[in-house]
């Protein structure tokens, strides 16, 4: 027998791959927490794809139901809850009525066609249509989301696959519809249907693997966004500040516009602590930063830089600006009902100046300055 025609030996090598997959989802439960409910689907889909194929690799005479409609029903609930998951994954509304509404005819249409030659027709172009709606449906309702998240080329990497196995599965589905009343079932000896099982493979190695380097890259992204955030506010921390100054210093010397910087603390805070616990203390931390947070513009950067020392960097904003927002901050924080009011030290980017620790450091004395004038104050370096 030709190898190229061998499609039960082929049944079961795609069965034993997809049950490979679904082991691999299995084990990821364990580490992908954030996205548990997307890979128990896709562990449930390539499960699901297992059964499919190897029900089919096991049909015979005389036909039993669960090898023929078991297998074809096995498939498509497999092919839906890939869909459910990657709705899950991308975040977009999962369309579960409109899964119900194709999936139980369907599953309805397997249950009561038995898996006799003269049913097999019917069978198969519903099997093959189910699939190839479910697909296609699945790369329309999440393409804008995958290209938001990681760009253009990812999506393309996803949809372009996901549409040519759309095509096949559609092209099989005609060829059935043309054919009627031939059948031309899944483990007939065509070389059409080695076809099939090859781009299967394919197609399903794309998915899981496309799809766990987006769970990798989704979870490194958030591990370094964690890494740069106030655990308490929420906002920058100090290693994140420092970059996003030097990024705005590195711009101001490009391109000579004018680039602020404050340094602020709240005064008396340890008096906070001290008398109404440190929980009380955070809670007007968590405010402070909420303040802040409202008065500043798109490309403005703000962050908690340790205790109650919180750094601003403000691009394109000349001193008169910058001396008037300081006053503005002051005034509001003393309003705000904290408990504490807050001293601030603002700094211009100079020619002069060899990098980004310069400017900061001369916002930091003239935050020392206002300390030493009484708190409760504006104070700048008082260059032109």
């Amino acid at each position: 027998m030709s190898a190229l025609t061998d499609v039960p030996a082929v049944l079961w090598v795609a069965g034993f791959q997809m049950g490979l997959y679904a082991l691999m989802w299995l084990l990821s439960l364990a580490l992908l927490r954030e996205s548990r409910a997307a890979v128990a689907h896709w562990m449930a889909f390539m499960a699901l794809l297992a059964v499919g194929f190897l029900l089919a690799a096991l049909r015979d005479e005389p036909r039993q139901w669960l090898t023929y409609n078991g297998a074809n029903a096995a498939t498509v609930l497999g092919f839906a809850l890939m869909r459910r998951g990657s709705e899950r994954f991308m975040g977009v509304p999962a369309h579960d009525r409109e899964q119900l509404a194709v999936l139980l005819p369907g599953l309805a249409l397997f249950a009561w066609l038995g898996p006799e030659r003269a049913d097999a027709p019917l069978r198969v172009v519903a099997a093959y249509g189910l699939q190839t709606l479910i697909l296609a449906r699945t790369l329309w309702t999440i393409r804008p989301a995958l290209a938001r998240e990681f760009g253009r080329r990812t999506m393309l990497g996803v949809v372009v696959p996901g549409t040519a196995l759309v095509a096949v599965l559609a092209a099989l589905m005609l060829r059935q519809i043309v054919a009627w009343p031939e059948v031309s079932e899944l483990q007939s000896r065509q070389r059409v249907n080695v076809g099939l099982m090859l781009t299967y493979l394919a197609g399903t190695a794309l998915f899981s693997f496309g799809f766990l380097t987006m769970v990798t890259q989704r979870l490194v992204v958030r591990l370094r966004e964690a890494s740069m955030r106030d655990a308490l506010t929420g906002l920058f921390n100090r290693r994140a500040m420092n970059e996003t100054l030097t990024r705005a210093w590195l711009r101001h010397r490009r391109t000579r516009s004018p680039l602020a910087a404050f340094v602020i603390d709240l005064d008396h805070f340890k008096r906070i602590n001290d008398s109404a616990g440190h929980a009380a203390g955070d809670a007007v931390l968590v405010r402070m930063a909420a303040l802040l947070q409202k008065q500043l513009r798109g490309e403005d950067a703000v962050g908690r830089a340790g205790g109650e020392e919180f750094w601003l960097v403000l691009p394109d904003t000349p001193r008169e600006h910058a001396l008037a927002l300081a006053e503005r901050l002051r005034q509001q924080v003393a309003a705000a009902g904290l408990g504490v009011t807050c001293s601030i030290g603002v700094a211009l980017a100079q020619a002069g100046d060899a990098d980004a620790g310069q400017l900061i450091a001369r916002a930091d004395a003239a935050l020392y300055r206002a300390k030493e004038g009484g708190r409760n104050r504006v104070e700048s370096d008082g260059a032109p």
